[in-house]
């Protein structure tokens, strides 16, 4: 499995990715990480990752991953990901933003709450997925024990 990860080094994008590291979740991956603004730069070794940042703004070295993960923002989300799918890539799009979350081709990451309708979209063909506003998340992953 090829990971394209995008703004691995600001402030979500960092912990998300100190996060992978400790909890094991980059074994048996090939990850990319890629910036917006220092393409070329040196990647941070955490392991199995290509060792220069890849251009984050190059749709054909993002189209090279079978799931890009993006921790960038909105507008990188709404310039990046209709590239792609109008030049045929069909992976998988996981955005921290608010870009796509009411798109009715986006599922909302709220794991452990939903995580059965995360899998049976994946086996449905869903390829956009988005991660829910932070105090509604937390909101509701408390809530779903009670209810």
């Amino acid at each position: 499995m090829r990971v394209g990860f995008v703004g691995s080094r600001g402030m979500v994008g960092s912990v998300l990715l100190d996060r992978m590291v400790t909890c094991g979740d980059l074994a048996g991956i090939e990850m990319t990480l890629f910036s917006t603004s220092n393409a070329g730069g040196d990647a941070p070794n955490i392991g199995n990752v290509a060792p220069a940042l890849g251009d984050a703004n190059c749709s054909a070295a993002l189209s090279e991953s079978d799931i890009v993960l993006t921790c960038q923002g909105g507008d990188y989300t709404n310039k990046m990901l209709p590239r792609l799918r109008a030049d045929g890539w069909h992976g998988l799009w996981i955005d921290a933003s608010a870009a796509m979350r009411m798109n009715d081709d986006t599922m909302l990451v709220l794991d452990p709450v939903n995580g059965e309708s995360l899998i049976e979209g994946l086996r449905g063909g869903v390829r956009n997925f988005a991660g829910a506003n932070c105090t509604v998340s937390l909101m509701l992953m408390a809530m779903s024990g009670l209810i």
